[in-house]
C-alpha cells in the first residue's frame, strides 16, 4: 500500500518539510540520470529520483513543468523528476532498472507536468534525442518543437517493462491558477508531489 501526495497553488511545495506528521525528503536536484536510495539514514542526496523501501517518511520531488512520476513496487516506492535533461539522461529508465534489481514494478504513475502542446523547445534540445525519441517532437518550423516529456518517458518505463501506467491530468501551463508554472510565471516557487508506503 502506498499514498500520494501533491502540492496545489498558493502553496510552495518547498515549505513542505512534514505531511500529516511525518518528515518529507526531497533530493537537491541536479537534471542527471542516475537515482539515489533512501534508507534508515535520512540524507539528502543529489539526484532526480529518489527509492525507499522505509515507510517512516515521504519522498519527494520538486517541480514547475517537469514530469513527477511515481514507480510503485513490492515493499518499494520511487519518485522521479524528470525534465528534458533528465530524460535524455535515462532518468526513468535508471531508476526502474535501480528497482527492478529487487522488486518488480507494479505500476507507475505520471504526475501533473507541461503538456505536450506547451512545450515548446529548440533544435538544440531535439537534435541531442535519438531517433527512438523523434516521434515525441512536433515541428513547429523556424527550428521550434513542441515536445511530448511524458511520451518520451513512457518509452522508458515500457523498455523496463512497466505495463500498467497511469497518467494525472492536468497541464502546469495551462492549469496555472493551479500549478506552478516556471515557463508561464517565472516562479522560483514548485509544485512537490511525493509518496509514501504505508
Amino acid at each position: 500500500m502506498y499514498e500520494i501526495y501533491v502540492s496545489k497553488k498558493p502553496i510552495d511545495g518547498r515549505e513542505i518539510k512534514e505531511i500529516n506528521g511525518i518528515e518529507v525528503i526531497v533530493p537537491v536536484q541536479v537534471h542527471e540520470g542516475t537515482p539515489a536510495f533512501v534508507g534508515r539514514k535520512k540524507e539528502r542526496p543529489k539526484a532526480d529520483a529518489l527509492v525507499t523501501d522505509s515507510n517512516k517518511f515521504w519522498i519527494g520531488v520538486l517541480t514547475a513543468d517537469c514530469l513527477p512520476i511515481f514507480l510503485i513496487g513490492d515493499g518499494v516506492v520511487g519518485v522521479i523528476h524528470a525534465g528534458w535533461r533528465g530524460t535524455l539522461k535515462g532518468i526513468t529508465y535508471n531508476t526502474c532498472k535501480f528497482i527492478n534489481q529487487f522488486s518488480k514494478i507494479k505500476k507507475a504513475i505520471l504526475g501533473v507536468c507541461i503538456c505536450k502542446n506547451c512545450y515548446e523547445v529548440g533544435d538544440d534540445v531535439f537534435s541531442q534525442f535519438p531517433r527512438g525519441y523523434w516521434s515525441c517532437f512536433k515541428s513547429k518550423g523556424g527550428g521550434k518543437f513542441l515536445f511530448d516529456l511524458k511520451k518520451a518517458n513512457i518509452i522508458q518505463l515500457r523498455a523496463c517493462g512497466v505495463n500498467e501506467i497511469e497518467e494525472m491530468e492536468g497541464c502546469t501551463y495551462c492549469n496555472n491558477d493551479l500549478y506552478f508554472s516556471y515557463r508561464k510565471e517565472k516562479t522560483q516557487k514548485r509544485n512537490l508531489f511525493a509518496i509514501r508506503l504505508k
